[in-house]
């Protein structure tokens, strides 16, 4: 009896290694979705695997105008960057990543054409994914992010990169690291 149990289980680790987990493959595959980065850049994403790389562009437009005021406001949100497939499992991928993006947004104004707050940043993320199926992919990102806020405006929120009405905050350098704070996003493979 012991030496039957001792086959089976040979066979069944035999069995467990032997089998080999079919990733899904975004080689020549092309998304789009929605994604919100660590950086507040929100909006379509579109991408297109090649190879081990994930091409991405982001494109985001807000546009604010309240009825019972003049005012309001409008932010436009543009990322490109690439991530590598590091890892990659049966319904699942790691990858590590770069990204530059650029947000440009007018606080709110008085009816007269407003001067705009561009604001760069630089991002190098990390990203979970997880495939539901082969045409549907969620994932989390987290990673470090840096920023370049414009010379200070009055509707500041001190450096937060992107984001409806964010504004601009002080003049310098804002850096951020492993902050996940709703960096997430949905895209639709074919």
């Amino acid at each position: 009896m012991k030496r039957l149990n001792a086959c089976l289980l040979a066979v069944a680790a035999i069995a467990l290694c032997a089998t080999s987990a079919h990733a899904v493959d975004l080689d020549g595959k092309k998304g789009i979705g929605y994604v919100k980065t660590i950086n507040n850049v929100n909006g379509f994403n579109f991408q297109m695997g090649v190879g081990n790389l994930i091409i991405e562009g982001i494109l985001g437009v807000t546009l604010a105008s309240p009825k019972d005021s003049d005012g309001g406001f409008r932010d436009l949100s543009v990322g490109l960057g690439a991530h590598f497939q590091a890892l990659r499992a049966d319904a699942a991928a790691w990858t590590v990543g770069g990204r530059i993006d650029i947000n440009n947004n007018t606080p709110a104004y008085t009816g007269d054409a407003p001067d705009g707050a561009t604001e760069f940043g630089i991002a190098i993320p990390t990203r979970v994914y997880w495939f539901p199926n082969k045409h549907i992919s969620l994932f989390v990102e987290t990673g470090i992010q840096i920023a370049f806020p414009p010379k200070t405006s009055d509707t500041g929120d001190n450096g937060n990169l992107g984001g409806a009405g964010a504004g601009a905050g002080p003049e310098g350098t804002a850096f951020g690291i492993f902050d996940a704070s709703g960096a997430l996003g949905m895209t639709f493979w074919w």
